[in-house]
Parts: structure tokens; C-alpha cells; sequence
């Protein structure tokens, strides 16, 4: 049995962390800030299609994580499923209390370069690279909704990242540890660059709109071209197939079915006025691209046009 912490305990880290828990192998003492008062009274209701409808009570439910380790806990592992906004200052001194000489960082978490100021402030400490697939929203307080879809690849292997593997396969997860966990971030980042960033751009569309407009569709394939293009560039390598996903044109026919509309997670963002992941999902890598000196213009447009999108309803 080993202890995680949880911090970021939105809808994609309460189905992950329920589901060690389920394992029989974890205890998990939750960090909820703004559904605190919701999670401690009555746990996470979850419903959920993969794992069925339930409430989950972490073993511990606390306001921050000063008072998750008040007791003397010392945690196994800090899993972070806090948005990466890294253009808003830098979060990873938000779990330092945690943090002991064995504690292994564990970051779920979209974009590239996340794992940079946490390496930087806990040089000493493994840090782990989590690329997640999952549909979850949490519609109010505590409530989840949940469908099929719960992946995890994560790396670089260590026997204490796949005794960590092995837990969350045990609780239903399909989860494996990856050599090339920043090839498959760059594979993730074709998704998240495209669908998410034109979702918001294009004035509020779920993919269904997005895929039913030609010129829409276009850009979102060009979108992708770009990303893989620059993963390559950046990993020496062309990305992974996974799943049979080789290029744009499969990744928008794995998306693109009949009757499905995928609400990307920026969007709902945008629709409750939040900051937007922007700066690891379009900024570093067009930093990246400039370095390696690859044309980007499609994720250069976008990411000016998100940047000010975001400017005008934070404003407000």
C-alpha cells in the first residue's frame, strides 16, 4: 500500500485517483481548493460508462497540501493534474511541503515542456511524464461524468513508475510505461494544438461543427501537419502510430464518427471564462519551431488569435 497526494482534484485527477484507490494498493489523500466543501460532505459522485456509477471518497479530503502532510505523512507519489500554466507563474513550489528525498513527481498534464520547472525545482526527485486520454467533465461540484475512455502512457520506465503502472491496471486503467513518452506528448500535441485551440478560435464549436465546415476541417488538418512535422524535428524521429493514428488524415478519422461530438477541454474553458492552456500547447512549441527552424504558420496564427481571445474575457 503507498501513499499518493493528489493535487488538481478537477474531473480527469478524481476518475485517475479513484481508480488507484480501487486498486487496493493506493491511499490517496485528495487536495480540493475549489470543490472542497462539495468533495469533503459528500465524496465524488461519478458516473461513469467504463466503470459504472459511484461515489468515491478519497482516504483523505484536504483544503492544501500544508494540511495534506500536517499528520507527518509522507507520500510515495505526487500526482499533478493541474492545468500547465506556466505563462501565469510557475506552480511546481505548490507541492514543495510534500516533497521528500523519495517522492516521485508524477505530471498529468497537456503540452510541452511541463516537466521543466519541476525538474528544475526538485532536481533530486523523479519526475515522471504522464500523457492521459480520457472524456470527463465535472458539470458542478463534486458531480463527474464519465465515458469509455481512460489511457495513460507514462515515462521514463522505473521500477517504482511501473509498480505505479501496475496499481492503475489493476483499478481498470490501460496504462504502460513508454521509452518515448516525449514522442507520444508530441503525438498528444497534434489533438490538443488543432481540435482544443480551434474550438475556442472558431467561436465556440464542438468537433462535430468543426468537422461539418471544409474550411474548418482544413485547417485543423493543417494544424496537425504542422505538429507532426515539428514533433519529428524535435525527437528525431517520426511519432509513434498508435492505434493505427500515422498522420493528420487518421487522427481526424479516429475523431471524426457519425453522430459524435467531442467537447475539447479548452473549450469548456472558454465557456467558464478560465485561463486557457495556450503557452505549452501553442507557445513553447512555436518557440521550438523557431529554434529548429520550422515553418509553423498555421500555429502562429491561432496562438495570437487564442491569446487574445483569452485577453478579452479575462478582462471582462
Amino acid at each position: 500500500m503507498f501513499k499518493v497526494l493528489l493535487f488538481g482534484s478537477g474531473a480527469l485527477g478524481s476518475v485517475f485517483s479513484w481508480r488507484l484507490q480501487e486498486s487496493g494498493k493506493a491511499q490517496v489523500t485528495a487536495v480540493c481548493r475549489s470543490n472542497y466543501e462539495a468533495v469533503s460532505r459528500s465524496g465524488f459522485r461519478i458516473a461513469s460508462q467504463a466503470y459504472g456509477d459511484h461515489v468515491y471518497r478519497p482516504s483523505r479530503v484536504v483544503r492544501s497540501v500544508d494540511e495534506a502532510v500536517d499528520n507527518g505523512t509522507i507520500y510515495d507519489f505526487v500526482v499533478v493534474c493541474t492545468k500547465a500554466l506556466p505563462n501565469l507563474g510557475d506552480n511546481s513550489g505548490l507541492i514543495a511541503s510534500a516533497v521528500t528525498p523519495g517522492t516521485v513527481i508524477v505530471l498529468i498534464q497537456n503540452g510541452i515542456g511541463i516537466e521543466d520547472p519541476f525538474m528544475a525545482r526538485y532536481p533530486n526527485n523523479a519526475v515522471a511524464s504522464v500523457v492521459a486520454y480520457i472524456d470527463v467533465t465535472q458539470p458542478e461540484d463534486g458531480v463527474i461524468e464519465h465515458g469509455n475512455n481512460a489511457v495513460l502512457t507514462m515515462g521514463p520506465p522505473s521500477p517504482r513508475l511501473e509498480e505505479l503502472a501496475q496499481a492503475w491496471r489493476d483499478g481498470g486503467v490501460v496504462c504502460s510505461v513508454a521509452e518515448n513518452i516525449q514522442a507520444i506528448r508530441w503525438l498528444k500535441l497534434a489533438w490538443n494544438a488543432s481540435l482544443n485551440t480551434v474550438s475556442v478560435v472558431s467561436g465556440g464549436n464542438d468537433t462535430r461543427k468543426m468537422f461539418d465546415d471544409a474550411e474548418c476541417r482544413q485547417l485543423i488538418l493543417r494544424l496537425m501537419d504542422e505538429v507532426f512535422r515539428l514533433g519529428r524535428a524535435a525527437t528525431g524521429a517520426p511519432l509513434p502510430v498508435v492505434r493505427g493514428i500515422d498522420g493528420p488524415e487518421a487522427l481526424v478519422a479516429d475523431v471524426d464518427r457519425p453522430g459524435v461530438a467531442v467537447v475539447p477541454s479548452m473549450l469548456m474553458d472558454f465557456w467558464a471564462k478560465r485561463p486557457l492552456e495556450h503557452a505549452v500547447i501553442l507557445g513553447r512549441p512555436i518557440e521550438i519551431a523557431r529554434d529548429l527552424g520550422v515553418d509553423v504558420p498555421c500555429m502562429q496564427t491561432v496562438y495570437a488569435i487564442l491569446k487574445m481571445v483569452e485577453k478579452q474575457y479575462l478582462a471582462d
